[in-house]
């Protein structure tokens, strides 16, 4: 099938394209601003899971329409996935493409992803007129979102936030060497030994904590576009039983900010992160470092986050610094008073509503996650600093101090709420 561009090639080979590129970001819900919530609502009959459940559907503000020159009935539709080991020049020569016009697709659709991160699974469509026009193009990535190009009436870009199904699920499994393999015999998604191993790093070594014979329980949350499951799973909840006691973890909800670890029913470590439902990715302390491929101390923690997730301020204080850092990118650093001082680093952009000298509380927008600085991909690294030397925000007392000690309010409610869940998920699975 041979598709040519009308005008763009001339765009081309005159100076380059150009295109208009606009973004939808999936905001957490803000129960005292519903009209920019993205509402996380039961299904309408409510739908059940297999455990009896409700299944969510995530919502997102409405995508404005593909407006083709012709009807949809003058339209056909090209689809292909890639291969594993493929392409995505590959999949421009399937579709039959020339090259100027497989050259207006990548820079199009480039403008909003790097084609080294391209992986099997992900789609290309092609959407032409009867004599082989190009009106759109689109690329599906893996956590269910798409890059949106429009060649006529109007040249566009922009990336569409996916609608998500979040089924729960829950499994449950013995250790006998480790806990990645007991993971993966039991069925549970392994990158959760991770996952575990982050966020106990300040209470205990999990890898030499473990003799054989613990057993485990598990929580977890995984997203569906229509019939595919996509992106990450999320865990929400980890029970284990070690010799010295029970540890239970609950991580945040899309809702929360705020991470707990409890040992028999008492909160040992509470944790207030700066993205809500984000997931710890690097801990604190001495590490390899991905880019500098030196060991060197690592002052603070990563969130993993999503390219313009909102980065919210983790206790009362003062917006004592934005601006640029090296190495740390774009930062915003508050001041709380006692010596103590959090970094908020490698924002993609600042926010507008604050300036240096303004007080802020808990929960206010300071910026939007990136890459910015000495990066390799999108992400929120977060420190705790007092009297200026770094301290573990897991470990950290003062801060929680400062705030009233506020991680400890509800949570034996909480702990009841999720474990009750727990139960009956297994109870149905078993």
């Amino acid at each position: 099938m041979l598709i040519r561009l009308r005008y763009w090639t001339a765009l081309l080979v005159t100076g380059g394209l150009a295109f208009g590129v606009s973004h939808l970001v999936d905001r957490p819900s803000d129960a005292d601003n519903p009209s920019q919530q993205a509402a996380a609502t039961p299904l309408a009959d409510p739908a059940m899971d297999a455990s009896g459940d409700d299944v969510f559907v995530v919502t997102t503000p409405p995508k404005p329409a593909v407006v083709l020159p012709e009807t949809a009935a003058d339209t056909v539709t090209w689809s292909r996935v890639v291969d594993e080991g493929g392409s995505f020049s590959g999949l421009l020569a399937q579709a039959g493409l020339d090259t100027d016009t497989s050259r207006a697709v990548t820079a199009a659709l480039g403008s909003e992803f790097d084609f080294r991160h391209l992986k099997a699974g992900q789609r290309l469509s092609l959407q032409t007129s009867p004599a082989g026009e190009l009106y759109t193009a689109a690329l599906e990535l893996e956590d269910g979102s798409r890059i949106l190009a429009r060649f006529l009436p109007a040249p566009s870009v922009e990336r569409l936030a996916p609608d998500l199904v979040s089924f729960p699920r829950a499994g449950e499994a013995t250790v006998t060497s480790s806990i990645f393999g007991a993971l993966d015999a039991a069925g549970i998604p392994t990158r959760f030994a991770t996952d575990l191993e982050l966020v106990l790093a300040e209470t205990f070594d999990l890898r030499t904590k473990l003799s054989g014979g613990e057993h485990l329980r598990i929580m977890w949350r995984e997203y569906r576009a229509g019939d595919r499951v996509v992106g990450e799973p999320t865990i929400d909840f980890a029970e284990l039983d070690l010799a010295d006691g029970r540890y239970e973890i609950m991580w945040p909800d899309d809702n929360s900010r705020r991470t707990q670890i409890m040992k028999d029913g008492k909160v040992l470590h509470s944790f207030e992160q700066p993205i809500r439902g984000a997931r710890l990715s690097s801990s604190f302390g001495m590490r390899h470092h991905p880019v500098l491929n030196t060991n060197r101390m690592h002052s603070g923690v990563d969130l993993a986050a999503a390219q313009g997730a909102p980065v919210e301020a983790t206790q009362d204080g003062k917006v004592a610094y934005m601006g640029q850092r090296s190495g740390y990118g774009t930062v915003v650093e508050v001041d709380h008073g006692s010596g103590v001082m959090t970094r908020y680093a490698h924002l993609s952009a600042l926010s507008d509503a604050i300036k240096v000298g303004d007080r802020v509380t808990a929960g206010t927008e300071l910026g939007l996650a990136g890459s910015t600085g000495i990066s390799t991909a999108p992400h929120l690294h977060y420190e705790i600093r007092i009297n200026g030397m770094a301290v573990s925000p897991l470990a950290d007392t003062r801060l929680r101090e400062l705030g009233g000690n506020a991680a400890a309010t509800n949570s034996v409610v909480r702990l009841s709420g999720v474990k009750s869940k727990l139960d009956r998920l297994l109870a149905v699975k078993g």
